[in-house]
């Protein structure tokens, strides 16, 4: 029995798991709440890392907080999105009006719209990560669906982003999201 529970405690360490009836069945992503094959290391719905390291490879680091700024989305949290963008250089070409470049008022723009968004949900793939240093640009291919004011949307777009490091910490600069026809 001790060795048994020694055993779930290293599996549980090493990644979200589901029980039934107290065993193990699947690993669920603790980002999205999705079943993911047992050997993935990140999720195929929202991109999170699932597989435990001590210290993250860069491009994990920024894909993460990539999800994290997604994730801010859909919990209709401005004060999570503010937190990891670089306020001060912020910019943004966006796939909702207004399409033009937004600058000092995209944050708030955005804000704006989570307070009448509902049923949000997405999923992320064809990831790419280049590093340079202290700056990295990211791309990836994002399918959100949800409602906002009585207009429900289910949109795919491309998705690129500029990120700088400050402090130690990776902050988002620029984003394009950019609708496929």
């Amino acid at each position: 029995m001790a060795v048994a529970k020694s055993l779930e405690k290293n599996l549980e360490a090493s990644g979200p798991l589901r029980k039934i009836n107290g065993e193990i069945t699947a690993m669920i992503c603790p980002n999205c709440g999705k079943e993911v094959p047992d050997d993935a290391n990140f999720c195929k719905y929202c991109g999170v890392r699932l597989a435990e390291k001590k210290q993250l490879p860069v491009q994990d680091v920024i894909r993460n907080l990539l999800i994290r700024r997604v994730e801010g989305i859909r919990n209709r949290d401005p004060k999570a999105i503010r937190a990891i963008v670089d306020q001060s250089n912020y910019t943004k070409f966006d796939d909702w009006p207004p399409f033009y470049l937004q600058e000092a008022d995209a944050l708030e723009n955005e804000a704006k719209a989570l307070k009448v968004l509902r049923e949000y949900d997405y999923e992320t793939r064809e990831w790419k990560i280049q590093v340079f240093g202290d700056s990295a640009v990211a791309t990836f291919i994002i399918r959100y669906r949800g409602q906002i004011r009585d207009l429900k949307f289910n949109i795919k777009s491309r998705v690129s982003v500029f990120l700088l490091k400050k402090g130690g910490k990776w902050k988002i600069v620029h984003e394009h999201w950019s609708r496929f026809p």
